[in-house]
């Protein structure tokens, strides 16, 4: 399949699934799928990434994956492809701000869907040096790695608000801004660590998917 060929079903897929023809959504879906598996990096230079990105949520959602493990390597992919496309456009001249919004609203959403998902990859670096020795030290880790999604969710948020101090009065995004800071104080601190951990995740899934260690 050309990349060509691969955008316009992508296109099509995510067309088809916001008009709820979901029969002829999953057909295009498993044809994106199939293409995946063997070429991941096909759209990667594209200007439609985040839509790949995007097509991959909406996999998710319908669940159209039934494997845990396939299912978490489909939500790395998709944080991937929607951060590629977020870094294209901040590297654009001219930033297309609704573009741009919608980016990084469904970053959000897929690290608030699936915040657990992402709780190993997170683990592998945050805790590189620190290697569990026993279960209870395990749990442990993985539970403060849990309490760090929130912070990378709110990142996103606080992007949108220096464009959009109201965040487009968006519904989603206002009840997860408020539950986040109900839950938590947000500092410049936390802020930004929770940068540097969607620098990193991105670069480490990066590297996993070239070494072909992402099970999808």
């Amino acid at each position: 399949m050309t990349s060509e060929e691969l955008q316009d079903i992508v296109l099509q897929a995510l067309e088809l699934g916001q008009n709820g023809k979901t029969r002829a959504c999953n057909e295009q879906l498993r044809k994106i799928y199939s293409t995946l598996k063997t070429e991941p990096f096909l759209l990667w230079e594209s200007s439609q990434i985040s839509q790949l990105g995007k097509s991959l949520l909406l996999m998710l959602h319908l669940d159209l994956i039934d494997d845990e493990e396939k299912s978490i390597g489909l939500v790395l992919l998709a944080y991937l492809f929607l951060s590629k496309g977020i870094h294209n456009e901040e590297q654009m001249s001219e930033v297309d701000l609704c573009e741009i919004f919608r980016i990084r609203k469904d970053r959000i959403i897929l690290l608030k869907s699936f915040d657990d998902f992402f709780v190993d990859s997170l683990q592998e670096f945050y805790y590189a040096n620190e290697k569990a020795a026993d279960r209870e030290t395990y749990n442990e880790q993985r539970k403060a790695v849990l309490t760090r999604l929130p912070f990378m969710q709110f990142s996103d948020i606080y992007d949108i608000e220096q464009d959009y101090p109201n965040l487009r009065d968006d519904e989603f995004l206002l009840d997860t801004a408020n539950f986040i800071e109900s839950e938590d104080e947000i500092t410049s601190d936390n802020l930004k660590e929770a940068k540097l951990l969607h620098k990193i995740l991105f670069k480490h899934t990066l590297q996993k998917l070239k070494e072909g260690k992402i099970d999808y």
